[in-house]
């Protein structure tokens, strides 16, 4: 996968990295699932691991560009020889502290954040190779809290600093403004009304480990805007959202932020259709859709992407201009001579760094 932090022309830094600071010592033998040791069991395993991981996060669009953006972080050890097995676990809640020791050798750490479950229900996971299949599903995510994921490989005993880099599943469809221009039209001055911002054809489960070659595996808003699937999101905002005012020459700047998971496969087919960013509004009390292919196609390198679909963790930044009618189909897409774009995909920005210690 390409990702953003690739990308040329990007205005911010680099995409999400995590500093894992190794404090290693020997260490005491320890089951898989273990949630910390009381004082007097500290005392008797001398011999125990401890970390501290620095996780440098980005803010989204919109949340000021406050950090506290982890509800809670899940840490996974793992063996790193043949059978991948299952060493340890640990949660913590929000940013604070936590304490987590595993067994001598070297390891694979996997650390999940915002995943929306309780521990009990991490009770399955026994090795890598099974964890590599876990799903996120988009209904579960909010824009404020997503899920993130990161691997690393350690060396319990042997000191040293780690990196990795922490990348959110969800990539962002950002609309920065939205103008008419129907010079020479007969309906030239007209606004667009009622208007509705969506995606439609999106991938809407994810595996947490997967890097590339996302191929939708399900679909929300199979060409057309389903309310009754959108109803069942925890944040419905997070595709579908509606302008209140007309959109006119002058332009709006809605500040609006969509999400999907990412989709790159390279032809468009039944079962994998392209991501579309909709909009929907009428002229004269006549409904047209707006329907542009998210980095594809016209709307791909010409419009200031890369032109290979949804990766993950990325930002796509629009600026539109509609320029005549739209189609009467929510899934055919328009063509540049009705909609001028321009789309660069752009990194997440910034946020202090969190230290999470264990």
């Amino acid at each position: 996968m390409d990702r953003n932090r690739k990308h040329k022309g990007r205005r911010q830094a680099p995409s999400t990295r995590v500093r894992a600071i190794a404090l290693l010592n020997s260490i005491f033998c320890i089951p898989a699932f273990f949630c910390g040791c009381s004082h007097e069991e500290a005392a008797i395993h001398e011999e125990q691991c401890r970390y501290s991981v620095i996780l440098h996060t980005e803010k989204l669009s919109g949340d000021g560009g406050q950090p506290e953006d982890i509800r809670h972080t899940d840490i996974f050890m793992f063996n790193d020889d043949a059978l991948r097995r299952l060493d340890s676990y640990q949660r913590t809640e929000g940013n604070g502290p936590v304490k987590a020791a595993s067994r001598r050798g070297d390891k694979i750490m996997v650390i999940i954040a915002n995943f929306p479950c309780s521990k009990e229900e991490w009770k399955h996971v026994n090795s890598y190779e099974g964890f590599m299949e876990e799903m996120s599903l988009l209904e579960n995510e909010t824009a404020g809290y997503p899920v993130m994921s990161a691997v690393l490989p350690v060396s319990a005993g042997s000191g040293g600093t780690c990196h990795a880099d922490m990348e959110r599943l969800v990539s962002e469809i950002r609309i920065n403004s939205i103008r008419t221009d129907f010079s020479g039209r007969e309906y030239d001055g007209e606004p667009l009304t009622d208007v509705k911002i969506y995606l439609t054809n999106v991938n809407a489960s994810c595996k947490m480990l997967r890097g590339e070659d996302f191929r939708p595996e399900m679909i929300i808003n199979p060409g057309f805007l389903d309310m009754n699937a959108v109803a069942g999101f925890r944040d419905p905002a997070m595709i579908c959202r509606e302008i209140e005012e007309d959109i006119g020459e002058d332009g709006i700047f809605p500040d609006i932020s969509l999400y999907c998971y990412p989709s790159d496969e390279q032809e468009e087919s039944a079962g994998s259709p392209f991501t579309r960013l909709v909009i929907e509004g009428k002229i004269r009390d006549n409904t047209y859709w707006y329907p542009i292919t998210v980095n594809r196609g016209d709307f791909g390198i010409s419009s200031g992407g890369d032109g290979r679909g949804i990766g993950r963790n990325s930002r796509y930044c629009y600026d539109i201009t509609i320029r005549r009618t739209g189609t009467k189909d929510p899934d055919i897409p328009v063509c540049m001579e009705d909609v001028t774009v321009s789309c660069p995909v752009e990194p997440w920005e910034d946020k202090d760094d969190i230290t999470i210690p264990f």
